[in-house]
């Protein structure tokens, strides 16, 4: 494994530690400041779009200016916000901060999964990684980034119970970040880049590759960032609870990410896409129609691994269709689609909670199903190609 991979991994799992936390906290944070489930909904949704907006930026400046340094001022920058975020009490402040940081509730996962690190990071990835072998390097990269969410996770479980201040997590994370930053400061720059700053030579496949991303983030974003609320509301569970379940689904991803790239050896990465996103959709509308909350936090670990698990197959997939100079502004573009089209469903979801705390999944798993579709129609002829 070359050695900027083991460095990006390296400062991927302290971020994807921090992300595994904040993301169980930042929803009930906004509660804990008195913000209603409507504000909540506006302040993660401004987050989300313009975490989108930044994914993509920073993604065409990387291309152009230079992965490394990109890298590195995201790590500081995610340092100053999470500090920040406990000294503000401004709606448009804390959302501006959660949008540069990612801590959006969504932006957590493994790398590519999202927001401007998962841009950088993946284009690094890519440009010293053999094709063959880019599913699986993908693959176990995102595994370690998700055993630190997972680790993230449960430790929220572990500081509610020694009763230390939930919130002060926050400080946490900034201490990571400036880990990460000094880790970041020894990748080194292999040169790549791109001749504009726009992309000119794959843009007529990021378009398609968008595409697909835009039902999928508006489906995702009615669930995704107000998940711990939800379950909180609707079955009274704890904040540790909360996080022990999504813990379980973080390891339900790891497996699943074991396991999918070596089926696209057989069944090629588009059907993978396909099969598993479909399902992701199916179990969002069975978490909706469940009573229980055992029943709901099982539907939720298997549509954890299946929707997060093929994210590799999906990245490897994207990176493959384009040039190489233009893969972070790729990820990026993609990105933006993704999570920028989540922003307005995730207001949506803040209103629908005030009336009926189904509604959000029910129509999350609806929408997202036409990601898969999309997919397959746009790139129908490299289906089941190896």
């Amino acid at each position: 494994m070359d050695r900027n991979v083991k460095l990006i991994i390296s400062s991927r799992f302290l971020l994807s530690f921090s992300y595994g936390f904040l993301n169980v906290i930042v929803s009930l944070y906004l509660y804990y400041l008195g913000y209603s489930y409507i504000m909540i909904g506006i302040i993660l949704g401004i987050a989300l779009i313009l975490n989108a907006i930044f994914a993509l930026l920073f993604g065409m400046v990387a291309d152009h200016y230079g992965r490394k340094l990109t890298l590195v001022i995201l790590f500081l920058v995610f340092s100053i916000s999470s500090f920040l975020y406990l000294y503000i009490n401004n709606f448009l402040i804390l959302a501006f901060l959660a949008g540069l940081a990612g801590f959006t509730g969504s932006g957590g996962g493994p790398i590519g999964s999202g927001g401007p690190f998962g841009a950088v990071q993946t284009a690094i990835i890519t440009e010293t990684t053999e094709p063959k072998r880019l599913s699986e390097i993908l693959g176990i990269a995102s595994i370690i980034g998700l055993i630190g969410s997972m680790l993230g996770s449960a430790f929220v479980y572990l500081i509610e119970n020694i009763h230390f201040f939930l919130y002060n997590l926050f400080y946490i994370a900034s201490i990571m970040g400036i880990l990460a930053f000094i880790i970041s400061l020894f990748v080194k720059d292999n040169k790549i880049r791109s001749r504009s700053f726009l992309p000119k030579i794959s843009y007529k496949n990021i378009i398609k590759l968008s595409l697909p991303t835009i039902p999928g983030g508006f489906g995702n974003g009615f669930v995704t960032p107000i998940l711990s609320l939800w379950f909180h509301e609707r079955y009274g569970v704890s904040a540790g609870i909360i996080g022990l379940v999504m813990s379980t689904g973080l390891f339900a991803t790891i497996i699943a990410m074991y396991v999918f790239p070596y089926l696209t050896r057989k069944y090629g990465d588009l059907r993978i896409i396909v099969l598993t996103r479909t399902f992701a959709s199916i179990l969002l509308i069975l978490i909706a129609l469940s009573p229980y909350f055992i029943l709901s936090a099982i539907f939720l670990i298997f549509r954890q691994a299946f929707q997060m698990g093929a994210i590799p197959v999906r990245q490897s997939f994207s990176m493959k269709n384009v040039h190489e100079s233009e893969r972070a502004t790729t990820s990026g573009a993609t990105s933006l689609a993704r999570t920028g089209s989540s922003s307005p469903s995730i207001v949506i979801s803040g209103y629908l909670m005030q009336f009926n705390l189904e509604f959000p999944f029910f129509l999350g798993g609806i929408v997202s199903i036409f990601d898969p579709i999309l997919y397959y129609i746009l790139f129908k002829e490299q289906f089941g190609r190896v």
